[in-house]
């Protein structure tokens, strides 16, 4: 009993946390009509400081100690690129977007340096759902499931559920040691929050943002389609080492 009041104390501070972090964004943007972005470790979820990241046209910034940075908002919506390059972390170029003056979404979070053969996936998103669920199927008679519930990390250590986040935000990060060029991978994003709601929207709406590392750099980078209903996100397969996106909403 004292192990679950425990564990239900520090996941309602570590909430409480994140709410209390997107509260003070939302206010010292207010004050100072800049924009806020965060940035985190792909593996652990902690702040990156000291990561330089230069936003389109508009500058270069430096990020603190919380992994946050401030920047002008620029003078009209669109889509940006941010670039984000720190000491021991893969250079990543993002898409942001500006949207009524605002940052759709804030947080990116980027993978360390890893072995040239490795592929990371790693999903970021906002607060609600509170729970997304990512998975990565291997095809065939050596294949397997890497999720929550099946299985966290492989029998021979070949692959695993680096981080699995439940409280909203993410990362929830998936790594494996190698890519077979004769198989076939499925990589999907199940809404668990709303699993018993196939109608539900609230996958679509989560801002959900999908990047895929491998070959030593960032390959890809998904973004949940919108206005769509569904608690499955069918993201993108790997073909005979090539990344296909999927990109459609289903039921369970």
């Amino acid at each position: 009993m004292r192990t679950i009041i425990l564990t239900l104390f520090i996941t309602a501070v570590s909430l409480q946390a994140q709410i209390t972090t997107k509260s003070a964004d939302i206010f010292e943007e207010m004050e100072s009509g800049a924009l806020t972005l965060r940035i985190h470790n792909a593996v652990n979820g902690r702040p990156v400081p000291g990561a330089v990241v230069v936003i389109g046209s508009v500058g270069e910034y430096v990020t603190d100690e919380e992994g946050k940075l401030l920047f002008p908002a620029p003078p009209e919506d669109g889509v940006l690129t941010a670039t984000i390059a720190a000491d021991g972390y893969i250079t990543s170029a993002v898409p942001i977007e500006i949207m009524a003056g605002t940052l759709f979404f804030n947080r990116i979070s980027i993978s360390p340096v890893m072995d040239i053969k490795r592929v990371r996936i790693v999903v970021d998103w906002d607060k609600k759902p509170l729970d997304l669920d990512a998975h990565l199927v291997k095809q065939g008679a050596d294949g397997y499931h890497i999720s929550y519930r099946n299985m966290r990390t492989l029998a021979d250590k070949s692959g695993m559920l680096d981080i699995d986040a439940m409280r909203g935000y993410g990362p929830e990060t998936i790594t494996v040691n190698e890519i077979s060029a004769s198989s076939t991978y499925e990589y999907f994003i199940h809404d668990y929050s709303n699993a018993k709601n196939s109608s539900s929207a609230a996958l679509s709406e989560s801002k959900a943002m999908v990047k895929v590392y491998g070959e030593g750099k960032l390959l890809k980078v998904f973004t949940v389609p919108r206005k769509k209903e569904g608690t499955v996100w069918n993201v993108f397969t790997i073909e005979r080492g090539h990344i296909r996106e999927a990109g459609q909403l289903r039921a369970n």
